[in-house]
């Protein structure tokens, strides 16, 4: 199929877009950076010949703040979000993971709600939101419906997405403090690149300033869809940490994953690198409260 012959409708209004996709739900794929998608439609991977371009709509483009809440617009490009002053002081690990993700021409086109909607289990911004407890907003035309990010995720490149619907908004807490949370990433090259494993921790220190009171761990691109790593989350809380206790804590990470062999790299070295991942990750957070106390 050639590109030219696709039909593309570009609505100026969600309320525009929505109606159309509920009269052509089964035979329109929305579009918004299109960074994926154009890809997919040339290498024959989807078959569409009608595209709903969603990208004029401004009214899902805003970072905001609201209480403790912060909400982001689908439609928001990780250029938007890296120069965010909101993201910059209520949620440094999520802007420092969109830093991470593609060239600058991709960071200008690419889009949080697209990523979300691709689904892929190397997606850089999906375990930080799984960290902060994410919902994400659909719509059709005649109702939203808020789903927590660990449910939107239902397999390898399956979402809760009805062929009706779109995806709006994804909002969060806000961290308290920079030295609460960190996200790290692995892979072939120093930059642009696409995961072999990434992770993302959310954490409360306890009242001693050396254990974690409570924490959250999500990695990336280690089984079909992000997972928590549960069984070292519950390890490694109220723990001392010392070299030791961190060293099986990232064993027992290790030991929750299912990685799987690509042209990037094989399950086994996927597997062995968490640990060194997870090490890096918590000695991160030591480092970041440390340097937090001196300010």
């Amino acid at each position: 199929m050639r590109l030219a012959d696709i039909d593309v409708v570009s609505p100026t209004s969600l309320n525009e877009a929505l109606t159309v996709l509920h009269e052509r739900s089964d035979r329109i794929r929305p579009i918004a950076g299109s960074t994926d998608t154009i890809i997919q439609l040339k290498d024959g991977l989807l078959q569409t010949k009608e595209l709903l371009d969603i990208s004029k709509l401004g009214e899902l483009r805003y970072i905001l703040r609201e209480g403790s809440r912060i909400r982001v617009g689908a439609l928001c490009t990780y250029s938007e979000i890296i120069e965010s002053s909101v993201l910059a002081s209520s949620c440094w690990m999520f802007l420092n993971a969109c830093r991470t993700i593609g060239t600058p021409q991709i960071q200008s086109r690419a889009t949080i709600g697209g990523n979300l909607a691709n689904a892929s289990p190397a997606g850089d911004s999906i375990p930080p939101l799984y960290v902060l407890d994410a919902m994400i907003k659909v719509q059709n035309s005649e109702r939203a419906r808020h789903i927590p990010i660990e449910k939107f995720f239902l397999g390898y490149r399956k979402v809760d997405l009805r062929p009706d619907e779109l995806i709006t908004e994804i909002s969060f807490e806000a961290v308290q403090s920079p030295c609460d949370a960190t996200f790290l990433k692995l892979g072939l090259r120093e930059a642009h690149f696409i995961s072999l494993v990434n992770m993302a921790i959310r954490i409360r220190w306890a009242e001693d300033g050396a254990s974690f009171s409570d924490l959250r761990i999500a990695m990336g691109a280690v089984a079909p869809v992000v997972i928590r790593a549960r069984k070292c989350e519950e390890f490694l809380q109220n723990q001392a940490l010392g070299e030791d206790v961190v060293w099986q804590a990232s064993r027992i990470a290790s030991d929750e994953a299912s990685p799987i062999t690509d042209v990037r790299a094989s399950a086994e070295y996927r597997r062995a690198m968490i640990p060194s991942l997870l090490y890096k990750a918590v000695h991160t957070l030591i480092d970041q409260r440390k340097a937090w106390e001196k300010r």
